[in-house]
């Protein structure tokens, strides 16, 4: 039951580290490069979690290293900026006979490298999950948990507020560098009367109503890999895309539009210079309200026969913490054995949607529904005495 959480002394794996002390009942291995560092985190988390946490040194690009660290180690979650090693820690696992999650951001690299892998984590009985976290991780999961409130649900439109105080977090350049550099993947995609369609760039723009403080906020399609495969879960569903809110106007206007050029067309001679100008103009640029909002509004037929149109919303003031959180939440579900088919998988795909949200919840998460009540719905999911414990 022990997870290494590698870069377990950063700013998204040390919170994982906490929340899986304190939610799950296994072991935690603060894990990276500095041993220092890692030490130094697991001497903090053992003042509220005494004899449950340790420290090891591993480095995401040295298989030796790898296969120290994860002696003994049932799963390994990846939280650390190593995008480019992915399919090196993946191997590493297997190797050590461990499972295998990751919260890095969504990539054709990374999801070459771990198919590479599949035939061998089926043989090998390896469960492994990647795309963790809310962006990816969490659209799909917020529809598969709104769908049983309809009989058919033929629409779905996810949107994504990442208000973030860029100027409290003291950033690592490499995890810049791979922000940066998902912009060479960048893609405005989205499901139209039941085919996956590239759209321009004119439609590819709407609005959604986040609530106060922010209220009304304009959002970019994004493609989702989880959502391009979702309807092989929900048939009916024909029309569904992911739109992500702005970081402040520079950025938006002309540091953003200016990354997509760069990083697609010299990643490895601008890739570094561009990564600074964006991590000096979110610092500078960005300004409250901070905050992060992932909400779901849907539309088809009620049970009877009816329209309905419904939603549901998720916040947290920390975007951060929120992706930790919904690493945690899934992970819980691996400890108690219930996510342990070997193979390859999407967290917003194989992640029980209603557990998920509502571990979320417990943690600390806001948790609402429109049109339909949450309680409701998550107890018909889960049954009357998981959802009101």
């Amino acid at each position: 039951m022990t997870i290494l959480v590698l870069g377990g002394y950063g700013t998204t794996g040390k919170t994982l580290s906490e929340l899986l002390l304190e939610y799950g009942d296994g072991d935690v291995v603060v894990a990276g490069r500095s041993l220092e560092k890692a030490e130094q985190a697991a001497r903090e988390l053992g003042l509220r979690f005494p004899s449950r946490v340790t420290a090891r040194a591993a480095d995401a690009a040295d298989a030796a290293s790898l296969a120290r660290a994860l002696d003994g180690v049932g799963l390994v979650a990846v939280a650390a900026s190593v995008l480019e090693h992915a399919g090196t820690v993946a191997q590493a696992a297997l190797d050590a006979g461990a499972d295998y999650f990751d919260l890095l951001l969504s990539g054709d690299a990374k999801f070459a490298a771990l198919e590479d892998l599949r035939p061998r984590m089926e043989a090998d009985g390896r469960c492994f999950i990647t795309d963790g976290g809310i962006h990816p991780g969490l659209s799909a999961v917020l529809i598969r948990a709104l769908a049983p409130a309809f009989g058919r649900l033929e629409h779905a439109s996810v949107g994504g507020l990442l208000k973030v105080d860029w100027g409290a977090y003291d950033f690592q350049p490499s995890t810049i560098h791979e922000f940066a550099n998902e912009f060479r993947d960048f893609r405005v995609e989205a499901l139209r009367d039941g085919v996956w369609t590239r759209l321009a760039w004119r439609d590819a723009q709407r609005s959604f109503d986040f609530g106060p403080p922010w209220g009304g906020e304009r959002c970019t399609l994004m493609y989702m890999k989880e959502l391009e495969l979702l309807p092989g879960q929900l048939p009916s569903l024909s029309d569904c895309g992911f739109y992500v809110s702005g970081f402040n106007p520079v950025v938006d206007t002309t540091v953003l539009p200016l990354g997509m050029v760069v990083m697609k067309a010299s990643p490895g001679t601008l890739g570094k210079p561009y990564s600074r100008l964006l991590a000096w103009s979110l610092r500078r640029f960005s300004r409250p309200p901070y905050g992060t909002v992932f909400q779901v509004e849907a539309e088809g037929e009620g049970r009877a026969g009816e329209a309905l149109r419904a939603g549901l919303r998720i916040t947290h003031p920390d975007g951060y913490w929120l992706t930790a959180a919904a690493a945690a939440a899934c992970l819980l579900q691996w400890q108690d054995g219930s996510l342990r088919e070997p193979g390859l998988h999407l967290q917003a795909l194989a992640a029980d949607p209603a557990r998920l949200l509502l571990d979320l919840w417990r943690m600390g998460a806001g948790l609402e529904g429109r049109g339909v009540e949450v309680a409701g719905l998550v107890a018909g999911l889960l049954g009357d005495s998981v959802a009101t414990a």
